[in-house]
């Protein structure tokens, strides 16, 4: 299937800190935006679309932090990606905000580079945060109010994702834990894997598999070793360098059936985080791509 997406791309905030703590991510978008970030990739900004949780209660019949202000915001969020006449950019907060962005967007494939698996649930959860659990409810394990999103489950097929740039299981057992969760069917590439064999070669792999169907890329900023990128909530050694993300990211950024891309995870209560912000902004506007804007399609049904 070949896919026309419209060219004009569209910054949407959603500054959610999944441990309702006030631990940085929430104040990303702002300090993101004060680094020149829609002005460099020559994006228009939508604003901020969603709230900040605030409810730190650990909900127990799911077993999420703040569930019912999470559903409500994820709602808001699907309705504002869903609206838009082009490509969306989802700017975080924490990767709680995956499954809103993609009922909204619908798309057939979801390449997720991130240094966790995010495959915990509300039972194998030990914090209770969503932003561990963001790749189990779009594949369809978790609460319904959130798996079911997009109408019947799974938001995106376990088939359809690739999972990009985490940990091996030799970083610990709570890693090794995590990864015996992640769906039968996702593609992984571990970090070690993308520096060996490089972030181009998995990149041609992951557009290779899509088909030219509409995919949607999504980047925790933990994907970066911790040397590199300090200012995330959970940073992890054995990452990829800055280069790497950049062979890696700069052609997935310019595929032509690229219909959104979410950011997520910086810490923007971090020391140096005025630094950081502008080195994260400096790397996006190398890696993407001048694009001459496309026609719309007309809205059809999905293969």
């Amino acid at each position: 299937m070949s896919a026309t997406i419209p060219g004009m791309w569209t910054l949407l905030g959603a500054p959610l800190d999944s441990a309702a703590a006030g631990e940085g991510e929430e104040l990303a978008p702002a300090a993101l935006r004060a680094a020149g970030l829609a002005g460099r990739l020559g994006l228009a900004d939508g604003g901020d679309v969603t709230g900040r949780l605030t409810d730190s209660v650990r909900d127990p019949a799911s077993g999420v932090i703040a569930f019912a202000q999470l559903v409500d915001a994820s709602r808001v969020l699907r309705d504002a990606v869903a609206a838009l006449a082009g490509r969306a950019f989802v700017l975080g907060g924490d990767c709680s905000l995956l499954p809103g962005a993609l009922a909204g967007a619908r798309p057939d494939d979801l390449w997720m580079i991130d240094g966790h698996p995010d495959a915990l649930d509300g039972a194998t959860s030990p914090t209770g945060e969503a932003a561990d659990m963001d790749l189990a409810v779009v594949t369809g394990r978790g609460a319904p109010e959130l798996t079911g999103l997009a109408g019947a489950p799974p938001i995106v097929a376990p088939a359809r994702v690739a999972l990009v740039g985490h940990r091996p299981a030799s970083l610990g057992a709570d890693v090794a834990e995590e990864l015996a969760l992640v769906p039968e069917g996702v593609r992984q590439v571990l970090a070690p894997e993308v520096r060996r064999r490089g972030g181009d070669a998995v990149a041609a792999e992951l557009l290779d598999r899509s088909d030219e169907r509409p995919a949607w890329l999504h980047l925790d900023l933990d994907v970066l070793d911790e040397a590199v990128l300090p200012a995330v909530s959970y940073p992890q050694p054995d990452g990829l360098g800055w280069d790497d993300l950049h062979v890696l990211l700069a052609p997935l950024l310019a595929a032509p059936n690229l219909i959104g891309f979410s950011l997520a995870d910086f810490d923007a209560a971090h020391a140096e985080a005025e630094e950081h912000a502008e080195r994260i902004v400096a790397a996006l506007a190398r890696a993407w791509p001048q694009r001459t804007p496309l026609p719309q399609r007309t809205p059809g049904p999905r293969d």
